[in-house]
């Protein structure tokens, strides 16, 4: 799919509260939602649905969340995908040293995500048109 169409946003929690709040704001954002639960088969689903970005809950040291985040970020395809790694740890420098695009400290308020998502998604049009 031509990522100048796409317009799938993949959500990747374990937390019912955190993937509706989110889900909330990718629909303000004229988005499509792609909810994946954290455990899942998280590479192969973007690798199937291509989205242009990933909003990733990650929390304490060693979870889950962050494995995901390696793993996306260690692959030659989903490394691409910028990613908002989210989690209410004050893990900012770890976030964007694992290959974060941005890291957003929860509780999560709609401007913030919005910057966020409209940062990352300039930045990857901006990459493509180099």
């Amino acid at each position: 799919m031509d990522q100048t169409t796409n317009k799938r946003i993949m959500i990747v929690g374990k937390d019912s509260h955190f993937s509706y709040l989110v889900q909330g704001f990718v629909r303000t954002s004229a988005h499509q939602i792609v909810p994946v639960n954290l455990g899942d088969d998280v590479l192969a689903l973007v690798k199937c649905e291509k989205p242009r970005a990933i909003v990733l809950e990650v929390d304490l040291p060693e979870t889950v969340g962050w494995q995901t985040l390696r793993t996306l970020k260690s692959d030659p395809e989903a490394g691409k995908i910028p990613v908002i790694a989210c989690s209410w740890q004050d893990e900012s420098a770890r976030g964007l040293a694992e290959g974060a695009a941005v890291y957003l400290r929860m509780p999560i308020v709609y401007s913030d995500f919005e910057t966020a998502l409209t940062a990352i998604l300039t930045k990857e049009e901006n990459d493509r048109s180099s």
